[in-house]
């Protein structure tokens, strides 16, 4: 059931609650090409820190379809999807390019900071200049070290202007 490209578009599903993984596999074991964006999360449990990957869209994944070669009755049934999303009648269809753009960001963010790493500032006022990777600063900053005016200054940026020294 693997799409014809000539006719290929990205559409919405939406798995039932807490079976995201258990959609996407099985519609990729049926041979559809899906798309489920991650990101990284920092989470307690048992009074541990630990990174854990989470759905970006908790419930959605975008599945690449055919509106004529496709085999659309099938994913009703598929264990795991509770529904294609409609507005109307009409499959909602998501544009290549928004697919992209994510996919293009969750690959940027799901680069991970070890303290001590040097670190090279993206955006802002600061672009262009180095530090060191201190700790995060939340879900979205973190926290970097940088040498200013002769003396060592702790500054939060957003996550997305930080990119890992190689």
């Amino acid at each position: 059931m693997p799409t014809d490209q000539r006719d290929a578009a990205w559409y919405l599903l939406q798995s039932k609650p807490h079976q995201e993984q258990r959609a996407l596999e099985n519609l990729r074991n049926q041979g559809f090409e899906c798309f489920m964006p991650l990101y990284l999360r920092e989470r307690l449990r048992r009074g541990r820190r630990e990174k854990v990957e989470e759905p970006l869209f908790p419930r959605y994944i975008f599945i690449r379809l055919d509106s004529i070669a496709s085999n659309w009755y099938v994913l009703r049934s598929t264990y795991g999807v509770a529904h294609i999303v409609q507005f109307g009648e009409q499959p909602a269809r998501v544009p290549d390019a928004v697919i992209e753009a994510i996919a293009k960001r969750q690959n940027a963010n799901m680069q991970i900071f070890q303290p001590g790493d040097q670190v090279r500032i993206t955006d802002g006022a600061f672009a262009g200049l180095e530090g060191v990777f201190e700790q995060n600063d939340g879900e979205t900053r973190v926290l970097i070290l940088m040498e200013l005016m002769a003396k060592q200054q702790r500054l939060s940026f957003p996550l997305d202007a930080v990119k890992k020294q190689r």
